[in-house]
């Protein structure tokens, strides 16, 4: 590997490759960890679906080369498969310090791709997930045989990178980076178009903000019985109108609230945040089926938060320990719809009282949740990586959330 010269004004650059399968004209999640990495030096080759289209780039520019890959909707699952098999030994056999994989779906892809001596390259695997053993024995064997080569590690969440690592044995650092939005995204300002369209000019609408569509993972249905259950000022907007279209139809009528939710048609993530801005709570509710949604603390969080919204959520652990230390709304028992609609009429008491004003909720979001907070930790450790020295811990860093 290259040496990073600080004493030299004109240094070799050490080069990164990065490769997600995350389209990132989708969403900013993805790039989190690049624009630190550039400003620190890193020469960054990005590797993606709609990589010239990235959200993130419009908030945060950095200088990278790009290459897009083939769209998912797209040319036939084989064309795809070798598509990210040729990206993948490119990286390999290129001239590259770094190889940096990102997403899930490619760990597979990875472990094949890169079996076999590294030749001084040092491979970083950022994992927002974890591959359930019964459920997923081969994805399972593979991933852990790209984890064990690993020479970094990076999950979303800090017990999600325990289990993993605790799992998969692993002989490198393990670092969490949630992803959480960085500070300077741009939030548009509250429009009365916008609230008009959402309340349909009711006064005292009340109205829950939902960043997704119809799911049981999100608790979509005991959502609405719990609406059904509230007065008619309560409304709920949510996103991807189309999915499901004709069974969220029947709930809705059934339930007798089709005209209290609205479904927005399919947006992109900036205009989501027209709507977002103009609604008085977010939802955070999850299904309790396995032990990374028991302790999760989504980016979805920051969303609302950036917006200055407060939220509902579920009281599992990880989520309900934030919430509760830094009074940010409300936590329910999610199966239950009696519950979540208490939890309701409890969030609108609060904050028509003043008690989770969306000054406060933007200022926890700069101060506590942009991503910038763990730019340091990211930067040093590829600093770390470049440098070869070992850094390896009993488990991740915790408290992964910053301090007060």
């Amino acid at each position: 590997m290259r040496k990073f010269d600080n004493t030299q004004r004109n240094v070799v650059q050490k080069r990164l490759c990065y490769l997600t399968r995350s389209p990132l004209d989708a969403s900013p999640y993805a790039e989190l960890a690049l624009p630190a990495l550039a400003k620190a030096g890193w020469d960054i080759t990005v590797v993606a679906t709609n990589a010239d289209r990235s959200i993130l780039r419009e908030v945060r520019p950095f200088a990278c080369h790009m290459r897009n890959l083939v769209h998912q909707n797209n040319g036939g699952p084989l064309v795809r498969e070798i598509e990210l098999l040729r990206e993948l030994l490119r990286a390999r056999f290129g001239d590259y310090d770094v190889i940096y994989v990102n997403s899930q779906s490619l760990s597979a892809r990875a472990a094949v791709a890169l079996a076999g001596p590294k030749m001084g390259r040092r491979i970083v695997y950022h994992n927002p997930d974890y591959y359930d053993p019964i459920s997923y024995p081969g994805y399972f064997a593979l991933e852990r045989r790209l984890c064990r080569k690993a020479d970094l590690y990076i999950n979303n969440e800090f017990h999600r990178a325990y289990i993993t690592q605790t799992a998969y044995r692993l002989c490198c650092q393990v670092i969490t980076l949630p992803p959480n939005l960085p500070s300077n995204w741009p939030v548009p300002s509250r429009s009365e178009e916008r609230r008009r369209e959402i309340t349909a000019n009711q006064e005292n609408a009340f109205v829950l903000m939902l960043h997704g569509s119809y799911a049981e993972i999100r608790m979509v249905p005991e959502l609405f019985r719990a609406l059904s259950l509230l007065p008619a000022r309560f409304r709920l907007v949510m996103t991807g109108a189309d999915y499901r279209k004709g069974e969220v139809d029947a709930v809705l009528a059934r339930l007798g609230i089709a005209n209290r939710v609205v479904r927005l048609p399919r947006i992109g993530f900036q205009e989501m945040f027209d709507y977002t801005v103009s609604a008085d709570a977010g939802v955070l509710l999850y299904q309790n089926n396995d032990l990374g949604n028991f302790f999760t603390a989504p980016g979805r969080m920051t969303e609302y938060l950036a917006c200055g919204l407060p939220l509902l959520g579920t009281n599992h652990t990880g989520l309900e320990n934030l919430m509760l230390r830094y009074r940010l709304g409300e936590t329910v028992d999610s199966p239950d719809p009696r519950s979540v609609a208490d939890g309701i009429l409890r969030l609108e008491q609060a904050i028509r009282a003043g008690n989770l004003s969306r000054e406060r909720m933007r200022s926890q979001f700069l101060e506590r949740f942009a991503f910038e907070h763990w730019e340091p930790l990211l930067v040093r450790s590829f600093q770390d990586l470049s440098e070869r020295k070992a850094s390896i811990q009993s488990r991740p860093p915790f408290p992964w959330i910053r301090k007060s």
